[in-house]
This record gives C-alpha cells, structure tokens and sequence, in this order.
C-alpha cells in the first residue's frame, strides 16, 4: 500500500489487526469477517506481504532524523545527577515512533542506540501516550522561533487534508488567544497521525493531534497524561485530542470548539 495515498477505513482496521491493536471484541468480530469474506483475506494478505523486511527497515532507519536523539541520550547518559531519567527516556522514546513512523511501528525493537545508554522502557502502545511524551521534548522556543506564515500553515494543512481525507481549514483549527506555528504530518504504529501546534502566550505550547485510527465513535473524555491535560474523542473512524499545560475546564472549551468546526 502506497503511503502517498489515504488509508481506507478498512485499511486501517487491517492495520490494528495485523498490529494486534484491536481491542479483543473488534478482533473477534473482524476475524469472524475474515473467515468469510474472499475479498476481505485477499486484502489482508496483501497488507501483511507489502510490510518492509527487515534489510528496508534498516535501509530507511539510516535516513531517518535520530541522530540528534541518540546524541541527547548518550549526554543523559553521562550526567547521573540529572533526575526523572525514566520520563525523558520515555519522551525520547516516543518521539522516535513519531519521527520514523510505520517503520518504527515494524521494527522499534531494532533501533540502534549507543552502547551506553540503557533504554528502560519501550515506546509506548497508546497513541496518547506517546504524544504526550513527544510534547515533553517541546518549549516556548521550539516553536517561538517559527515565523508566522499564513501560506505555509495552509500548505501544511493541504497536506493533512490529502493524507487524511479531511477539510480543515486555518479557520477551523483556531483556538482563541494562541498563534498557529505549524502543521507536522507524522506517523503512529502505521497509522497517519497530524500534529497542529499552537504557543500560548501564557501556557506555552499547546497542540490539536488527529489520528486515523478506524475506532468506534467516542465522547470528549478529559485525562491527565504527566504534566499534561488531554481532551480526547473519536468519531468516524477519526480520533482527536487537545493537550496542553492549561487548565482542565479552558481545555475542555477548546476542545469542544474544535469538534464543532471538524
């Protein structure tokens, strides 16, 4: 499957069976399907042979943007002294299956760290989880130093729009008293997954994340992920979430705004 092309609504639930992230009902309920649509194991034969072998895997993880993360983790490395070493790591572990994305999703257990660092968990299994732990890395001058470019967020957001069959709009993604930096299209278990960042003046980077995860419909649901607030739900196929270092009841009014407008 082309990676240049949306996913299909039954693409993506392939996708979570082949990664085994279908929750126990939906994977007895599409293996029952399985068993008797022709067309249906066709195409899952042809998902789960288009994977990339392991030599691709290694090929495309020379190229991918790590070698800034494996510098930072060797420096954690020789600084003992520097506290909540878990939590970074995790971070760092996140932000790797963000940045190289369904190959990471294929084979994280390959990623070639230096020999010194130990790596005390894994990447995370919970598509939240490891925004969260990405929006770690981020401070006020990550995205301060981003100039203001009205033509560049559209195209950012044209992008969005193609991979993932939706009609945002700057309009419609706007939240009140915060500046639009910049749309990333990124990547989670094989799963397109975009990223809109915002700098609030008083709260610091905010971000509004939209994940094609083929999940039932769900309602606004409010958690707490670290540091950070989360308001997430699903519908059509689509999951949403709004995170950011700002107080539960202005989160959930942000949040609600934007499922409104998409």
């Amino acid at each position: 499957m082309s990676m240049q092309e949306p996913l299909s609504s039954i693409d993506v639930e392939i996708t979570g069976y082949l990664d085994g992230e279908l929750e126990p009902e939906a994977r007895q309920a599409f293996e029952e399907r399985l068993a008797g649509d022709a067309g249906l194991h066709a195409r899952c034969d042809a998902l789960a042979r288009g994977r990339p072998d392991a030599t691709a895997f290694d090929l495309l993880l020379d190229e991918a943007p790590r070698q800034r993360l494996a510098a930072m983790l060797a420096e954690a490395a020789r600084s003992p002294s520097r506290p909540a070493r878990t939590g970074w790591y995790r971070a760092a572990a996140a932000a790797i299956v963000l940045i190289v994305g369904g190959v990471a999703g294929f084979a994280i257990a390959r990623l070639a760290l230096p020999a010194e660092v130990e790596v005390v968990q894994g990447p995370p299994e919970n598509w939240r989880v490891a925004v969260a732990e990405y929006m770690d890395l981020y401070t006020d001058e990550t995205l301060s130093v981003i100039s203001d470019d009205p033509a560049q967020r559209e195209a950012e957001l044209a992008a969005v729009n193609r991979k993932l069959s939706l009609a945002l709009s700057p309009e419609a993604v706007a939240l009140p008293g915060m500046a639009l930096k910049r749309t990333e299209l990124l990547d989670f278990r094989g799963m397109p997954l975009a990223q809109v960042a915002y700098l609030s003046p008083s709260d610091g980077p905010v971000a509004f994340c939209i994940i094609a995860n083929g999940k039932p419909d769900t309602p606004l649901t409010l958690e707490k992920q670290g540091d950070w607030n989360v308001g997430f739900w699903n519908a059509g196929g689509v999951g949403y979430m709004v995170i950011g270092k700002i107080a539960p009841a202005t989160l959930e009014a942000l949040a609600k705004g934007l499922e409104s407008h998409v």
